[in-house]
């Protein structure tokens, strides 16, 4: 079966993305790009410990050799993953610019936290420099020539890409702690990460296999999330099974379904976006659309009332507050496990 059948991708779908590459570091609509690696296994730095000494050279996730001579204290965050890590690392004077998306409520998890913070940021390179910042983040994927007119003005600048598995997000964190002096607060932010996984995990854990809930996430543009992003990260870490884990996801980690599909698949929870670019009105619609279907009327989901709408910044998130999504996922799945507690 053509599991694409009458849903192609609107062009629309181009413009979102877009966006989404800019909120999430890198990533892409609710779980970034899919990779070929096994996401109870990836590879991640060793850990780091005790105080960073200066000068010291790290290598960014492009392997460019980034070099810091002293601990920097105007450091610019240009990507959605280092806003939220770096406003837990590093005192707030440190801080001189965040994303403009940090102060957008509909798809920002720190909004109450940058009031502090006195420049909200896109890659602008002249409104950078005039910044004179000493140390930048930015997306692995940034026009190339904007990274190079930054370095040649003697501004190091670390190129991140999105971890779309929780020991990757948590090796970039630590060597985020390194190149800011924040070793420790960066270990404690790991540690804490697997207190709050090792909790879901002892609530989930005993539920059998053939009895952990299936679900799915569906975009306005007729996809779901496949293995391999960030999204099935959280589904599997929540101790549920990912509906279309069994399709081979498309370059950006999207499965095409049409509604024949969606029937066929009848996962037990269905997660629609809780925000879309552009439609303030857009994301209620889209439920209301789905919810209101008559060709869905069959789905389980709509039947017992699991067609929940997530958060966009908790469902796309790819730093520490991953684990605030695994959470959130796992409640609204078990429960009755969450409330004996």
């Amino acid at each position: 079966m053509d599991i694409s059948r009458n849903h192609p991708f609107p062009s629309r779908f181009v413009l979102i993305l877009t966006v989404m590459l800019l909120v999430c570091a890198g990533g892409f609509p609710g779980g970034q790009r899919q990779r070929n690696v096994d996401v109870q296994s990836s590879r991640v730095p060793a850990q780091i410990e005790g105080p960073t000494s200066y000068p010291i050279q790290v290598a960014d996730d492009t392997g460019k050799t980034v070099r810091l001579e002293r601990r920097p204290e105007r450091i610019i965050s240009l990507t959605s993953f280092t806003d939220d890590i770096l406003l837990d690392l590093v005192n707030h004077r440190r801080l001189i610019g965040v994303t403009s998306f940090a102060e957008d409520p509909a798809i920002s998890n720190v909004v109450d936290r940058i009031a502090d913070i006195p420049n909200r940021l896109i890659a602008n390179v002249e409104v950078i420099l005039s910044l004179r910042p000493d140390l930048v983040f930015v997306a692995d994927w940034t026009e190339a020539g904007k990274v190079t007119q930054i370095r040649d003005a003697g501004v190091p600048v670390y190129l991140i890409a999105t971890g779309l598995s929780v020991p990757e997000i948590q090796g970039k964190i630590r060597t985020i702690g390194r190149l800011v002096d924040a070793v420790e607060q960066a270990q404690a932010m790991t540690e804490q990460m697997d207190r709050r996984l090792s909790e879901v995990r002892r609530l989930v854990s005993s539920i059998p296999e053939d009895q952990r809930l299936t679900v799915m996430d569906y975009a306005t543009w007729g996809s779901a999330q496949g293995v391999g992003s960030s999204w099935d990260e959280v589904i599997r870490r929540a101790g549920l099974i990912n509906a279309v884990g069994g399709f081979s996801a498309d370059e950006w980690g999207q499965v095409p379904l049409s509604k024949e599909k969606i029937l066929e698949l009848d996962p037990d929870l269905l997660i629609l976006p809780g925000w879309e670019y552009g439609d303030d009105r857009g994301a209620d619609a889209f439920y209301r659309q789905i919810v209101e279907d008559p060709a869905l009327q069959g789905l389980s989901a709509l039947r017992e009332g699991r067609v929940y709408q997530m958060p966009a910044g908790l469902k796309s998130a790819t730093s520490q507050y991953i684990i605030d999504a695994v959470e959130h996922l796992a409640r609204l799945a078990y429960p009755q496990r969450f409330l004996e507690e």
